[in-house]
């Protein structure tokens, strides 16, 4: 019996990543919102975070508003963070998601690279860096009175927009989940 409970149990869980899997690479759905001015919202949020460009401003564009102050703190919060991000992107340690976050590799380098108080330290900086994307996300579309469901696209060009500005050999959630790396090219400033 007690074989026969750990392996339902193993199922179970193998079922749940499944269908996590197939919600996380979903395609988004652009009908709902204006496709390319949140697209010049998103590039210009987040060039300036790569470039940790504390003097930048942002406008709202043909209906996305990106004025709203709870957007705007979290944008600044972001760029105030922008230099460890891109310190723990660059250890290889972290990768950036499809759905539009940041997460740690928790792979066995990692555990050992560093003492546990880094890792609590670069957990931290994740969680905070995730509250801040969600606020962006979020406050950008409530205040776009756009539909809930536009999400997943408002969060997948933020990812997007991301890669364009991140450095050559750091890692990113590629279209079958897997972990790719930025190859450069011209429309990185990084390369």
């Amino acid at each position: 019996m007690r074989y026969f409970t750990c392996f339902v149990l193993l199922v179970a869980a193998a079922g749940c990543s499944t269908v996590q899997g197939v919600f996380s690479h979903a395609k988004a759905d652009y009908s709902d919102i204006n496709e390319q001015a949140m697209r010049e919202a998103a590039r210009s949020i987040e060039k300036a975070v790569f470039a940790g460009d504390r003097q930048a401003s942002f406008q709202d564009i043909d209906g996305i508003v990106v004025s709203d102050e709870a957007v705007q703190q979290a944008i600044r919060t972001r760029i105030s963070r922008s230099s460890l991000v891109m310190a723990l992107l660059d250890s290889g340690h972290a990768w950036e998601r499809s759905d539009g976050m940041l997460s740690i590799l928790r792979t066995r380098e990692y555990k050992k690279e560093g003492s546990s108080r880094d890792r609590d330290r670069a957990a931290l900086m994740v969680a905070s860096e995730a509250e801040n994307r969600w606020t962006i996300y979020e406050g950008i579309r409530k205040s776009s009175n756009l539909p809930p469901k536009a999400l997943s696209s408002i969060k997948r060009i933020f990812f997007e927009e991301r890669l364009r500005f991140m450095n050559k050999g750091q890692k990113y959630e590629d279209e079958s989940g897997k972990v790719a790396y930025v190859g450069g090219g011209p429309e990185n400033p990084h390369s």
